[in-house]
C-alpha cells in the first residue's frame, strides 16, 4: 500500500518528533540522576558547602584561592569554634580569582549570610582571565556546582556583565559536565589535603615552574586594574548587606617569594582601593617562610597552619587583631 506524499511527510515528521522527545526525556532523566549523584554529592567545594549550610548563618566566611584551603585541612573552623565560639566556613577554591570569589560571595549572601568575610588575597589572581572568567566557566567546577535557580541567576549575571562565556551558563543549565566528566584542573603535582602533612624541599625547577604557571599572562597593570574593580565590587556588595570585610595575605616560602615576577604598580593600586574602601588588611607575608612549614612551593602544611594559627590566625579570624 502506497501512502500519498503528504501523508508520508506527516508520518516522517511525527516519527522525528517522537524520537526527539524521547531523546530529550532520556537526557533530562540522565541529568537529574547526574545532579543527584555528582552535583549534590557531599563535598567541600564552595557551592556544595553553601547548599549544605543554607539558612545557617556563620560568623566568618573565608574566600580565596588554594592558599586558603590549608585552613580547612588543618581543622581551623572546628578549632576556632571550640576556642572562641565563632563559626567559620572556608569557601575557597583552587585557582579562584576575585571574579570567582564574587560569584561565591553573592551566593553566600543568599544562603548564610556571613557576619564577616575574610578574603585571602593573592597577587597572581589579579593578572589573568585564567583565574577569573575562565575559572568560573571551568567544567570541573561547573560539574561540582549544585543546580539551583539562584546560582543559575548569578551565573547569568556574570555572563551578561562580567564577560564569562555563555557556554558556562549553557553547561550549567544542561548539566553537560555532570554527564561528561572533564579533565582535572589543578596543576600537576597539586596534592591538596593528601599532601598536607609533608614538608617541601625546594628545587629551582619546581619554583620557576610554579611561578610561571601562576602568571601565564605576565603582570600587565591594566589586567590587574580590571580585577581590582571586581574586588571592589564584591566588597561594596558585602558591605551594603551589612557584612564586614577584611583582607588577609598569607606567607609563602622564602624561596618561592624570590622566584615570583615583579608585579609592578600592583601594591600601590591595591593600597588605593583598600584606603577608599576602609578595609582592614592583615599582611602576614613577612612571617618567616621556612620551607619546612609548606607542603609545596606556596601552601602551608599542618605545622605551618598550627604555627600561624597560634601566632596570628586565631586572633584575626576571631576579630581580635
Amino acid at each position: 500500500m502506497t501512502f500519498p506524499p503528504s501523508r508520508a511527510r506527516r508520518t516522517s515528521r511525527r516519527s522525528i518528533a517522537v524520537f526527539l522527545l524521547l531523546a530529550l526525556a532520556l537526557y533530562a532523566a540522565a541529568a537529574v540522576i547526574a545532579e543527584a549523584v555528582v552535583g549534590r554529592d557531599p563535598g567541600d567545594t564552595p557551592f556544595r558547602t553553601l547548599l549544605a549550610r543554607h539558612g545557617a548563618p556563620v560568623d566568618v566566611a573565608v574566600l580565596g584561592s588554594s592558599h586558603a584551603l590549608p585552613l580547612r585541612f588543618g581543622d581551623v573552623p572546628a578549632r576556632l569554634e571550640a576556642e572562641t565560639g565563632q563559626s567559620l566556613v572556608v569557601l575557597a577554591e583552587v585557582g579562584a580569582g576575585p571574579l570567582y570569589a564574587l560569584f561565591v560571595a553573592r551566593q553566600a549572601l543568599r544562603d548564610l549570610p556571613p557576619r564577616r568575610v575574610v578574603y585571602v588575597l593573592d597577587d597572581f589572581a589579579f593578572f589573568s582571565a585564567a583565574w577569573n572568567e575562565e575559572r568560573v566557566a571551568d567544567r570541573g567546577l561547573l560539574r561540582d556546582t549544585p543546580w539551583r535557580i539562584s546560582t543559575a541567576g548569578l551565573l547569568a549575571g556574570l555572563v551578561l556583565h562580567e564577560g564569562v562565556p555563555l557556554t558556562a551558563l549553557g553547561d550549567y543549565l544542561t548539566a553537560f559536565s555532570k554527564l561528561n566528566p572533564p579533565d582535572r584542573f589543578p596543576q600537576a603535582g597539586w596534592a591538596g589535603a593528601a599532601g598536607f602533612g609533608r614538608s617541601f624541599r625546594p628545587s629551582r625547577h619546581a619554583l620557576e615552574s610554579r611561578a610561571a604557571y601562576l602568571y601565564p599572562d605576565g603582570t600587565a597593570g591594566q589586567v590587574a586594574a580590571r580585577y581590582l574593580d571586581v574586588l571592589e565590587q564584591m566588597v561594596r556588595e558585602l558591605q551594603a548587606a551589612g557584612t564586614e570585610v577584611e583582607l588577609l595575605r598569607l606567607p609563602v616560602s622564602e624561596p618561592f617569594r624570590a622566584a615570583l615576577p615583579d608585579t609592578g604598580s600592583f601594591e600601590s593600586m591595591l593600597a588605593e582601593r583598600v584606603a577608599a574602601l576602609g578595609l582592614p588588611v592583615h599582611d602576614l607575608r613577612d612571617t618567616p617562610g621556612d620551607p619546612a612549614l609548606f607542603f609545596d612551593t606556596d601552601h602551608l602544611n599542618r605545622a605551618g597552619v598550627d604555627a600561624l594559627y597560634d601566632t596570628h590566625l586565631r586572633a584575626i579570624l576571631a576579630g581580635g587583631e
